[in-house]
């Protein structure tokens, strides 16, 4: 019997009233479980494992799938009443970048902190930031680009999405950040598109 703790990122319908999911667990990385009856009304798992749904999870492990047994909801979120394109971000993002089996708990603690935070802009680009950090697709994200300066890093060149020093500025590849950058629609941007782009290279 296997047990984690797992975000639902990946549900998809199996035969008449199962379900395979995929789930982003604690220490096991991401996984795929079995949930039998899970979409009858009367299932005791039906409510715990929903899309972006964080729960404690036992399962049992023999050939094929493992398949779901119990779970105790930790995180429950109405994923129609958040932001639509921040929700495809985070999953697009889980789904593209985690390998089977290859766990990443700060990454999976950091996931946590912006499920509580209702998946808003500046989480969402936080998370996705950090996670790019952690899979080694983005330099630090600490210096400048042109001089290794981590001092007054108020510009984003938005071709490498890579910070840039107010020293730097006049090389003409910067936009200013504001004052809050992490929910500036430039960066959102910026970030969408560098995100695009390395998928389309791995």
């Amino acid at each position: 019997m296997g047990k984690d703790t797992v975000t639902v990122i990946k549900s998809i319908n199996y035969s008449e009233a199962d379900k395979i999911l995929t789930v982003f667990g604690r220490e096991l990385g991401k996984f795929s479980l079995i949930a039998k009856g899970i979409r009858k009304i009367n299932s005791k798992n039906r409510g715990n494992m929903q899309t972006l749904s964080t729960s404690k999870v036992s399962f049992f492990e023999g050939k094929g799938i493992p398949i779901l047994t119990e779970s105790q909801l930790e995180i429950n979120l109405d994923i129609e009443k958040l932001n639509v394109e921040n929700v495809r971000r985070v999953l697009f993002l889980l789904n593209k970048f985690l390998q089977e089996y290859d766990p990443y708990p700060k990454l999976f603690d950091v996931l946590q902190r912006t499920l509580q935070k209702e998946l808003d802009l500046e989480s969402t680009n936080k998370l996705r930031i950090r996670f790019l950090k952690e899979m080694g697709f983005l330099e630090d994200f600490s210096s400048c680009i042109y001089c290794g300066s981590s001092e007054d890093l108020k510009y984003l060149d938005t071709q490498n999405f890579a910070l840039v020093c107010k020293n730097c500025y006049s090389k003409g590849k910067g936009k200013p950040l504001g004052k809050t950058p992490y929910s500036s629609d430039m960066l959102t941007r910026s970030l969408d598109r560098y995100i695009k782009k390395v998928v389309e290279e791995i």
